[in-house]
């Protein structure tokens, strides 16, 4: 791919970050007054330290693609100077020079630069509408589950330092790398709902032990022992599965997985340090203000007994019902569509929005994302120049191009069709020239057919050695980079799992059911997620615009968070079934036990999980929506289908086998396994006495 250094090193040429749409009051661009402005415009930038370069329609009438096709319209390209935030800065104090700007020509301001500032902005109004959405419908719902006013703020607690923390954390890892505005946004979703995941877990269990005679020192020390290692596996598996983010080298995913590992040991160590020295300190006072006349909504454990053992007797019918609903639901995955988020994950009337729309429906070729193609081979000599404009003409030919700029001028479906005079000595070097390549306006720049394009014009240049590049061409790229590395990503996530939860169960037979089905539920989320993004389908309801494709990055990005968060909890339910099994012999009494004693916690902390995401649906910036919504269905899936229908079906249906390892596996897990058992009896003395009953039996 062409690099932006290169141009830049031969031709001044940088990327395009800000595009300048200017609209005539009255008449066309060319009109004096217009043109006067217009020039005046681009004369402003020119002289602003922050703009690197223009190339103003005034200036260039000849290079194409830069007046509309009514003539009402003309753009200035600009390049900027500085990091993404430095661009951010320089556009909020543009837009107030020439938002509310009088005269001949209307200023819109369009482009990467300017979309990102938009984003960024509205994210950060969209993160305290949605903190302001999920803290008290979470307080809500833990006044419910505890019944206790102390009890409930706990959780609560957590989750704000964990939140609060995650700001600092990212404070200060934006002064080593770039961190995505996104980011902020999920992140702090993540530490909220991880704090008040952690804290209802400790809190439920230290109150369990208090009720159960224990004083609380022992209370305290029980809980760590049981709710804390519960914690410790969970944070480990969160924190492994988006730390495989890092394999990807792509911007947005790397600093999401710098800030998203941190952020997630901090929610750990809340629940692991912080909050037990508080229950330390608050004793017998967790009760206090006790609101026992509210009813609780967690089911019995009776009631999940008996949801269990129905389950059981219909484990067939529940499990062939359950993989087939699945099974349906990730049917639209299977026509996934892979872009990139462009100008409409905004909200419609973003003046962005307007911009981007005015270019795609007006202008004779996409301006405003050229594809730029370097040749390092080709100079100003004129051998070379006429392999150059054979080359243009070629290019000028594929169907998806609108025209091509360079060698001797403008090339439309294969031919010189406009000379521009010294266009030569701007386009080429002694060593080397570029081409500016335009798409068909009707042709999205991120899409399959700006993709098709990119490839040809690559097999077309392909004996000159030439670099194609440009967002159609960086997103060919990503996608690539992304094809070679998720299976590298995928197989460290499947051998973690795989090994986890062997050491948590000595079986190898549950850690495949376990792996089976975390992927069955998240490639039904996603082809949800398609049916309802890219599709359009919940436009109506969500109130965006689909563009037609998911963005190449957000699949990766809720896999990972998706898998992690889904997956700890069937580590734990396993585990418990797997102490009920030690203790009995008994695979369906074990599957039993191990549902009624966890299911209403698990439910509860699940449920607040999904609240607090939930709030990112209620955001006007489309990909955070389906992230939100998206990472949700995953938890209320897993929580839901997955843990109290099909995992008992499939395990009573798979009886002892579940339980199964060879010889050598049983030997090493007797030795190094995982337990959340606080039975202090030897290990090897209680499986010895497992066995003993089992062969009474």
């Amino acid at each position: 791919m062409v690099t932006t250094d290169e141009l830049k090193r031969d031709f001044n040429v940088g990327e395009s970050d800000a595009v300048f749409l200017l609209t005539a009051d009255s008449g066309s661009v060319d009109d004096p007054e217009a043109a006067a402005a217009g020039n005046q415009v681009a004369t402003e930038l020119k002289n602003d330290s922050a703009v690197e370069s223009v190339i103003s329609y005034w200036e260039n009438r000849q290079q194409g693609g830069l007046r509309s096709n009514d003539g009402r319209s003309a753009i200035v390209i600009v390049e900027l100077d500085g990091s993404q935030n430095d661009k951010s800065e320089w556009l909020r104090g543009v837009h107030e020079r020439y938002d509310s700007l009088q005269g001949a020509v209307k200023v819109q301001i369009g482009g990467n630069a300017e979309v990102f500032r938009a984003i960024q902005d509205q994210i950060m109004q969209d993160m305290l509408i949605a903190e302001a959405i999920a803290i008290p419908i979470s307080m809500i719902l833990l006044l419910f589950v505890f019944r206790s006013l102390v009890a409930a703020l706990l959780p609560i607690a957590m989750g704000a330092l964990s939140a609060a923390a995650t700001l600092f954390v990212l404070r200060v890892l934006a002064e080593f790398t770039e961190v995505s505005i996104f980011s902020l946004n999920l992140t702090s979703a993540l530490a909220l709902g991880l704090g008040i995941d952690y804290g209802l877990l400790m809190v439920t269990r230290y109150r369990e032990e208090l009720a159960n005679g224990h004083t609380v020192p022992d209370a305290v020390n029980r809980t760590m022992r049981t709710a804390g290692r519960t914690v410790l596996y969970s944070g480990i598996t969160v924190a492994l599965s988006l730390g495989t983010l890092l394999l990807f080298p792509l911007p947005f995913l790397r600093s999401f997985g710098y800030a998203a590992v941190p952020v997630v040991f901090v929610a750990m160590l809340g629940a692991l340090v912080v909050l037990p020295a508080m229950l330390r300190l608050l004793g017998h006072n967790v009760e206090k203000g006790s609101l026992h006349r509210l009813p609780s909504i967690n089911p019995s454990e009776r009631s999940w007994e008996r949801l269990t053992r129905w389950t059981i007797r219909w484990r067939f019918p529940v499990a062939a019902v359950g993989v087939v609903g699945l099974a349906l639901l990730a049917l639209p995955f299977f026509h996934v569509a892979i872009g990139k988020s462009d100008d409409r994950v905004l909200p419609q009337d973003a003046s962005v929005r307007d911009v981007g729309r005015q270019i795609r429906d007006n202008f004779p070729g996409n301006t405003a994302f050229p594809v730029s193609v370097y040749l390092p081979d080709l100079g100003r000599d004129e051998a070379d120049q006429r392999a150059l404009g054979e080359l243009s003409a070629e290019i000028s030919s594929i169907s998806q191009v609108s025209m091509v700029r360079g060698a001797e001028g403008i090339y439309e479906k294969g031919a010189l069709t406009t000379p521009v005079p010294g266009i030569r000595e701007a386009t080429s070097t002694e060593k080397s020239s570029y081409l500016t390549v335009l798409l068909r306006p009707d042709i999205e720049v991120f899409s399959g057919e700006a993709a098709d394009a990119v490839e040809s014009i690559r097999a077309a240049g392909r004996e000159h050695g030439a670099m194609v590049g440009g967002e159609s061409a960086r997103l060919v790229d990503n996608k690539q980079i992304i094809g070679e590395r998720l299976p590298i990503a995928l197989a460290l996530i499947m051998i973690f799992t795989l090994v986890l939860v062997f050491l948590l169960t000595g079986s190898v037979v549950v850690p495949i059911k376990a792996l089976f089905l975390n992927l069955l539920s998240l490639t039904a989320t996603f082809g949800v997620m398609v049916w309802g993004f890219q599709d359009g389908n919940l436009e109506g309801l969500l109130g965006f615009t689909s563009s037609g494709y998911l963005d190449n990055a957000m699949p990766v990005l809720m896999f990972c968070a998706a898998f992690g968060l889904s997956m700890d909890y069937e580590l734990f339910l396993v585990a418990r079934i797997k102490e009920e099994y030690d203790r009995t012999g008994d695979n369906n009494l074990a599957v039993v036990e191990g549902i009624k004693k966890t299911g209403a916690v698990f439910t509860s902390a699940a449920l607040l999980l999904a609240i607090v995401f939930a709030g990112l649906i209620a955001s006007k910036v489309s990909i955070i929506q389906m992230a939100g919504l998206g990472i949700v269905l995953a938890i209320l899936m897993d929580a839901t289908l997955i843990r109290s229908a099909l995992v008992p079906a499939l395990m009573s249906m798979m009886g002892r086998a579940n339980w199964w390892a060879p010889g050598f596996l049983r030997r090493f897990h007797a030795k190094v396994h995982l337990s959340e058992s606080i039975d202090d009896e030897p290990v090897a003395r209680r499986e010895k006495k497992v066995l003993t009953d089992a062969a009474e039996r």
